[in-house]
């Protein structure tokens, strides 16, 4: 980043003013201004108080002169070099002083972009760093390890008193590097990953950075080599890679065409060319990473990737083999192309099923499509969608607008709906894909979107709230449908009430946030990969006093009283990971919901050790739900898991067989092979870099596999042109 290099007492709204944490007497970082570890006065405009002091009228000033290092390591940023304790352990020997403390600088009231850095070059012991920006979180509880001793995050904030406020509350030997200031209306990069200044990064991973949209979503078309650039710092030349969003537009992905070289310093340049939808350019940012040794290639398993001349470029969503023995494409204007098949695997020419479309007077997004197990051959075809009122990425789109349609006939020219009044998200979370359980041939498994970030409204998704059918897998009777259509509206006027018994739909499971595809496995398991939210999200709190009972939890309440655990509300909280669920009947799986009484996000934060996948942000001692059954793997952030199948061939000497397969649509851009084992039957394994599997032209977005052969099919869709293709991939001896 640029900074101007002055040293006002106000900051300015037209400057960026940045600021170096470390001693007096070592050089300063271009572009910034020194903090040698003075106590606040206000001629100079910033400096130090005691922490224990900004609750009062008037804050204590500190002179915390003692607790700057410059650690002067090779090879390291001038500004990750430095740095200033903030708390500096009691029991620590040497000369600091221990007496906690807090910075502020002195600034109009107003809305500011905040970037702060924390870690030290040359000790990773005793931290546990935590920075809170005029009160609120912004790095919690970052313990660095020996690859990743850096943690950074840029933080809107609004200064209402006159002055910043950074404090490290709540931390262990928090040791700050640098803050800079910035205009709160700018779009900017909130954090990435990786971090600036890590190392040993694998060499085939995406950087993904996250994002600060005070105004609008990311233009997708201002993503570009010239925006956004990725230099390899030995040679000092620009990195091949394609440049993408999220179906949410609140990500920046970038994935290198060809893996990165082992053991390499890389310099990753956010420009001012990258704009909002609004045209309001991103303040630039810079971070810098090594990588660590390329992995070994698997080498016993390929496939060849074939093009397929007769697909027309379509928005697709999701491929399916019917009891035809003809592929089934489906898109997002509610088309569905069915395509013969020919001998190698190509396919034929289409022909596109137009009756969804008509029968509603226009588009509808199919995400879920699936054939009825009592269809068995080309005399009786029935295939049920789930269908969408269709999102162009402007607007919000209409509540409860989701449908599940049966179509039927030789050309699926007969349309009847089953199921309407679904809720949906203002933008891309829907009701998705669909699936039949083994042996339960009148009952179809749903998935239904979320309609926010994490549980609690929030402006990035126009601020609808959760309804009792959102984030869930539902379980879909149509045994017990006997009027057509039912209305399952369930709020706004509707009546629908899943808990009532008898009720054709029901909630199987809750707090699956975005599930985009779900398999029930031959191991007898429900599998389904979920995408987590990018930063910004809000999470409700528990309502004070407690409810006395909550009807509408899956598991009822205890005795007629609520006993799951008190949470505080949390606002614009990190990324979060994607995880696969192995989905049990009354699970929770993490994504809160105050329609149905689950109010925390994933694992709380029940103790002082690292807990699995729990959420910084909570106070020690937030338990996780008590239907919380935790996760099956780990995919990441920003991967977007979307397609899964199960190989079910025995080519390639059975190599695959029985193992889940799963589309990674943003960083990854590919398939990778999930070995389910064990006692609880999770995964044990995973396989990425298979040939075949990587170097998508377009982002896999799902699959299917013909199982006589194994041959795949995967239906790819660009963010940028909304267009895709289908790819055919055959195994190779």
């Amino acid at each position: 980043m640029t900074y101007n290099n002055i040293k006002p007492k106000i900051l300015v709204l037209a400057i960026v003013q940045a600021i170096s944490f470390q001693p007096n007497n070592v050089p300063v970082p271009s572009g910034y201004i020194k903090d040698i570890g003075q106590a606040y006065n206000d001629t100079r405009g910033f400096g130090w108080v005691r922490e224990d002091s900004l609750g009062n009228t008037i804050r204590t000033p500190l002179d915390i002169q003692l607790n700057t290092r410059d650690r002067n390591l090779t090879g390291i940023d001038q500004r990750l070099n430095r740095l200033i304790h903030l708390q500096y352990p009691a029991s620590t020997s040497g000369t600091a002083v221990k007496i906690p403390a807090a910075w502020e600088y002195k600034l109009s009231n107003g809305s500011y972009n905040v970037n702060v850095s924390v870690g030290d070059p040359s000790n990773t012991v005793n931290s546990k760093h935590q920075i809170n920006i005029e009160g609120t979180a912004a790095i919690s509880g970052f313990v660095p390890t020996a690859t990743q001793k850096f943690a950074a995050v840029t933080r809107i904030v609004n200064v209402t008193d006159g002055k910043l406020t950074i404090d490290a509350k709540g931390g262990t030997n928090t040791k700050l590097n640098y803050i800079a200031i910035a205009p709160g209306n700018l779009p900017s990069v909130r954090m990435s990953n990786p971090t600036d200044g890590q190392t040993n990064v694998p060499p085939d991973m995406s950087i993904t950075v996250d994002v600060n949209l005070p105004n609008s979503g990311i233009a997708v078309n201002t993503l570009s080599a010239s925006t956004v650039k990725l230099i390899d710092s030995s040679t000092n030349t620009q990195v091949n890679a394609n440049y993408n969003t999220s179906g949410g537009g609140d990500v920046i992905v970038v994935a290198p065409i060809n893996h990165l070289k082992s053991n390499t310093k890389y310099l990753l340049q956010i420009t001012d060319g990258v704009k909002d939808s609004n045209g309001v350019a991103f303040l630039p940012h810079n971070i810098s990473f090594t990588t660590g040794t390329k992995p070994p290639p698997v080498n016993n398993i390929s496939f060849e990737q074939i093009s397929l001349p007769n697909v027309p470029a379509k928005p697709y969503t999701t491929v399916l083999i019917g009891p035809d023995n003809k592929l089934y494409a489906a898109t997002l204007l509610g088309e569905i192309l069915r395509f013969p098949i020919n001998a190698n695997g190509t396919l034929g020419t289409p022909q596109t099923i137009s009756s969804l479309q008509t029968a509603n007077g226009g588009n509808r997004t199919i995400i879920g499509m699936h054939f009825d197990p009592s269809s068995t051959n080309a005399s009786n075809l029935i295939l049920w969608v789930t269908n969408n009122f269709y999102w162009n990425g402007t607007g919000n789109a209409p509540e409860w607008s989701g449908k599940i349609t049966r179509l039927s006939g030789s050309n699926l020219e007969k349309v009847q709906d089953y199921v309407v009044g679904l809720p949906r998200s203002s933008r891309d979370h829907l009701t998705n894909s669909i699936e039949f359980k083994p042996n339960e041939p009148n009952v179809l498994y749903v998935l239904q979107g979320s309609n926010n970030s994490t549980g609690a409204p929030n402006s990035a998704w126009n601020n609808r709230p959760e309804q009792l059918l959102t984030a869930a897998v539902l379980r879909v009777d149509l045994s017990k449908i006997t009027s057509l259509p039912l209305n399952v509206k369930t709020e706004d006027g509707g009546t629908y009430n899943p808990f009532n018994q008898n009720a054709p739909v029901t909630i199987f499971a809750s707090g699956v946030r975005n599930a985009y595809d779900l398999l029930w496995h031959t191991n007898g398991q429900l599998y389904v990969p979920t995408n987590g939210s990018a930063a910004g999200g809000n999470t409700p709190n528990t309502p004070i006093p407690l409810p006395l009972a909550c009807q509408n939890r899956i598991d009822k309440a205890t005795n007629g009283v609520y006993t799951s655990p008190s949470v505080p509300f949390l606002s614009s909280i990190g990324t979060q990971r994607d995880f696969l669920f192995r989905v049990v009947k009354n699970g929770y799986y993490g994504h809160p919901n105050p329609k149905r009484c689950e109010w925390v996000l994933n694992g709380g934060n029940p103790t002082v050790g690292t807990d699995p996948d729990q959420i910084n942000e909570y106070p020690i001692g937030t338990l996780p739900d008590r239907n919380w059954k935790g996760i099956a793997f780990d995919f990441g952030e920003h991967f977007s898991p979307n397609g899964i199948i199960e190989y079910r061939s025995n080519v390639l000497g059975g190599q695959l067989q029985g193992k889940l397969l799963v589309t990674r649509y943003s960083a990854g851009k590919d398939i990778i092979v999930l070995t389910p084992g064990g006692a609880k039957l999770d995964i044990v394994n995973f396989q990425t870099g298979i040939t075949g599997f990587t170097g998508f032209s377009l982002s896999p977005l799902d699959l299917v596999e013909n199982p006589t052969n194994g041959h795949i099919y995967v239906a790819q869709l660009s963010q940028e042109t909304g267009m895709g293709a289908i790819t055919l991939l055959r195994p190779l001896n």
